[in-house]
């Protein structure tokens, strides 16, 4: 058995529903995996087993901001935005700090926000796997409760969810 039917497992033992993703041609990924945590929080995470650096897995999970979240964010000043995305990103580094979060397009208006986590071969085990599970699912509702209680702009609407 090898590593890719280790996580596999590992997950479902988690009770995480796994599916394995098609990795398309010259991207520098051995195999892929999409885990959907189903509580306390219905979360997609990403795992991604890189061909180049073959001692890691990546873990990474992608929150794609509402738009009335973007309108209420895009309503207030420039330094506003900055300072509130600034505070968002504090509150996430401060939860996983070996996490990588990435804004995109930029950090004072993200469209999506990528948190990814790296673990490397010693880290490659089941309490390690379900400890970031954990993290991330944590990463997200840090996430959407700061748009819901700091942006506004999105009550009785859509919502910043999990992009799937």
């Amino acid at each position: 058995m090898g590593l890719k039917e280790d996580v596999m497992r590992w997950l479902k033992e988690e009770d995480i529903d796994v599916e394995e993703v098609q990795v398309p041609p010259n991207v520098p990924i051995e195999w892929a995996l999409n885990a959907t945590v189903k509580a306390p929080l219905r979360v997609m995470i990403g795992v991604q087993k890189p061909k180049t650096k073959t001692e890691r897995l990546v873990l990474s999970m992608i929150v794609k901001v509402a738009d009335q979240h973007k309108a209420a964010m895009n309503s207030m000043p420039e330094r506003d935005r900055l300072k509130s995305m600034t505070e968002l990103l504090t509150r996430l580094i401060s939860v996983c700090p070996d996490c990588v979060v990435i804004f995109q397009p930029q950090l004072e208006s993200p469209d999506t926000i990528v948190v990814s986590r790296v673990l490397y071969e010693d880290q490659i085990n089941p309490s390690s796997i379900g400890g970031t599970v954990r993290t991330l699912v944590n990463e997200y509702a840090v996430i959407v409760g700061y748009f819901n209680a700091e942006v506004g702009g999105a009550w009785g609407g859509a919502s910043t969810t999990i992009h799937m």
